[in-house]
């Protein structure tokens, strides 16, 4: 049995325990996002495997492929510790790591010579492209589980669930 299956035993039972003395706890909702975090987790686990070589984390190869994935490479650290959700500690922690490995620059910004933007370098663009195609097999393997169908269905679920927890986060 893997870790995970594991956890999930130990969990449920925990969650069985927690509905037995607590009068109203939400135990469907309590396991499903217990089992959204074993994934999570997961797959965590096997991005971290490919990345670990290389002294990375998911967050910094994260920030990377972002730059990677972006029309002009560029992008100001506020708006990728947004949209990365970091914090602007760890975006600088990030930025400097992937710039002391010449896969980023610091540059200033060509509107606005106060900001400085992190912008990939070619060396970020040939590592991402040799990196990247190490986490297809096991992605590919999580998910041979599930039908194309269900592929769909869950995504579709999933972005019914975020949009679920954005208007509980903003209420």
């Amino acid at each position: 049995m893997s870790n995970l299956a594991l956890h999930v035993q130990s969990m449920e039972a925990n969650l069985d325990q927690i509905g037995r003395h607590v009068t109203g706890f939400p135990s469907e909702d309590a396991t499903l996002a217990g089992w959204l975090n074993l994934v999570t987790e997961g797959l965590t686990t096997l991005s971290e495997a490919a990345l670990s070589p290389h002294d990375l984390h998911q967050s910094d190869f994260r920030a990377l492929v972002h730059l990677f994935s972006s029309a002009d490479g560029c992008a100001f650290p506020g708006e990728l510790s947004a949209c990365l959700r970091q914090t602007p500690a760890n975006m600088t922690r990030i930025g400097n790591l992937l710039v002391a490995r010449g896969l980023v620059a610091r540059t200033h910004s060509t509107e606005d010579r106060r900001r400085v933007e992190l912008k990939i370098t070619r060396a970020g663009r040939a590592f991402v492209l040799a990196l990247l195609p190490r986490f297809f097999p096991p992605l590919r393997d999580a998910f041979s589980c599930l039908s194309a169908s269900e592929k769909r269905t869950l995504r579709e679920l999933l972005e019914r669930l975020v949009r679920a927890i954005d208007g509980v986060a903003a209420a």
